[in-house]
Parts: structure tokens; sequence; C-alpha cells
């Protein structure tokens, strides 16, 4: 599901201008965008120069659980290597 970050959207309409299917429309200065219209095409997220459409992308608790899980292992052996690197440079 694409969602509009409306602290993040300026109104200027480019991403209503490439929505092939008018999904996209500007209400209040800001984009919004009809899900039973939308054909999850994507196109929005690379033309708008904001960054204010992202992709909500429904995960289970357990997903979410080892991905942050991974992100921690990974984080530690980085923060290993510059120890080892700041060693080494002394």
């Amino acid at each position: 599901m694409l969602k509009v970050r409306r602290d993040l959207c300026l109104g200027c309409g480019l991403c209503a201008q490439t929505c092939p299917t008018g999904a996209i429309y500007l209400s209040w200065d800001h984009a919004e965008i009809d899900q039973s219209r939308c054909n999850q095409c994507r196109l929005c997220l690379d033309f708008c120069p904001q960054g204010a459409i992202m992709e909500l992308i429904p995960a289970s608790r357990d997903e979410l659980q080892a991905t942050v899980s991974s992100l921690k292992e990974k984080t530690s052996d980085l923060i290993e290597r510059i120890e080892s690197l700041k060693k080494r440079s002394q």
C-alpha cells in the first residue's frame, strides 16, 4: 500500500500527473491516494521530488524480530571491525 507523508508533501502535483490510473489527487495542497484506484505501479515513488510517498509493507511480529536481530548482529560485527582498525592504526 502506498501512502503520502503529509509532513513532506509540497503539493506540487507531479505524482498526480504521472499516475496512470488517476488514483492520486490534490486535497488541501497535499497529495492523497485513492487506494481503490491505485494499481501499485509505484511510479509516484520515483517522481516525488520530496520522497513524500512511501510504501507500507505489512510484516509479522516474527519477521520484525528477525530483522532487528539480524541488524543487531551486523552492528556488533561492524563495531568490532572498527575497533580492530583503530587498534591497528595506533
